[in-house]
């Protein structure tokens, strides 16, 4: 049964502002539940990291807990399970996020310095090597991969390569000597290629050119973390502030707050392709991710990431 979920959602308090100190526009989102998959009385998904679509629909996620990668058919039925716990070829220690991009799925494990590719069968074809553990990882307009891939603690580096692996150029996100870690980042690419960055500890989204010239940043929230400790001397911050980011058929990017926000893991910021803050609204539960699809409809976690609904989003 579909369930229509319709929010009526308007400015946030001055606290959760964004830092320019100017009120959010009002936005008026309908979120209507078309599908989920798994629940916590399922063990189709035990804590799923990363998800992607194909264009015939199948949803592909990275189980963490479960150290494997899964396909689900367009009715949610689960059509294949891969990997298992090791480090190995078409193994892994905790599976963080994969990416559809052509007749190819790419994965990649935390911390480790690699890329694991397989079929859309499922079936473990070969392993690129990286720079760094990966990030995030999308398809740019031409075919070729961007990767943010961390070299250390607080330098990051956008790797660019061919399907087969083939470096193609890379660039500093980050500057080795900032004093905080930047901690995770959120990638989103657009038509013309240029790409849009989100900081897990830095209170910030950015759009960069293709050869990493800043064309615009943002800051979201109030104000950004504090600091909680250190790990090499480095300052750890006590909060997080953007879980995830994505991209819409429109242009739209929206971009899920952390514990700095509002409400954490509910809070959506929703921005123009030109870096103007249209509004924000509310999930109605937490999630770790926001994600669209090929047709625009809306993935996030639910129950703690045991459960995925798909949503179809529309503006009024």
């Amino acid at each position: 049964m579909k369930h229509r979920l319709v929010f009526a959602l308007f400015v946030l308090s001055a606290a959760a502002v964004f830092a320019a100190g100017k009120d959010l526009p009002a936005v008026r989102v309908g979120l209507e539940e078309l599908a989920a998959i798994g629940g916590p009385e399922s063990d189709a998904l035990f804590l799923w990291t990363g998800i992607s679509v194909d264009r015939d629909g199948n949803v592909y996620f990275s189980d963490a807990l479960d150290c494997s990668l899964k396909k689900f058919g367009p009715d949610g039925a689960l059509l294949k399970r891969a990997g298992r716990k090791g480090r190995g070829p078409g193994e892994f220690d905790k599976p963080v996020g994969l990416a559809v991009v052509g007749e190819r799925v790419y994965a990649w494990d935390l911390y480790d310095r690699s890329v694991q590719v397989f079929d859309r069968d499922l079936d473990y074809r070969l392993t690129l090597p990286m720079p760094g553990s990966v990030d995030a990882l999308a398809v740019l307009p031409g075919g070729e991969i961007a990767a943010c891939v961390r070299a250390s603690l607080v330098l990051t580096k956008v790797v660019v390569f061919r399907p087969d692996g083939t470096p193609v150029r890379e660039f500093d996100l980050t500057d080795p000597k900032d004093e905080m870690a930047p901690g995770s980042i959120s990638l989103a690419v657009d038509p013309s290629g240029a790409a849009y960055y989100g900081y897990l500890f830095r209170n910030l989204v950015e759009k960069r050119s293709l050869d990493g010239e800043r064309i615009w940043s943002r800051e979201i929230l109030g104000a950004g973390p504090g600091v909680s400790g250190n790990v090499q001397g480095i300052p750890l911050p006590a909060e997080t502030c953007i879980l995830s980011l994505a991209r819409d058929g429109r242009g739209r990017l929206f971009v899920l707050g952390g514990s700095a926000a509002g409400r954490p893991g509910r809070d959506v910021f929703v921005l123009g392709p030109e870096g103007a803050v249209l509004g924000s609204f509310v999930l109605p539960e937490p999630s770790h991710s926001v994600y669209f699809d090929h047709r625009d409809f809306l993935y996030v976690s639910a129950d703690g990431g045991v459960t995925m609904k798909k949503y179809r989003v529309t503006f009024k």
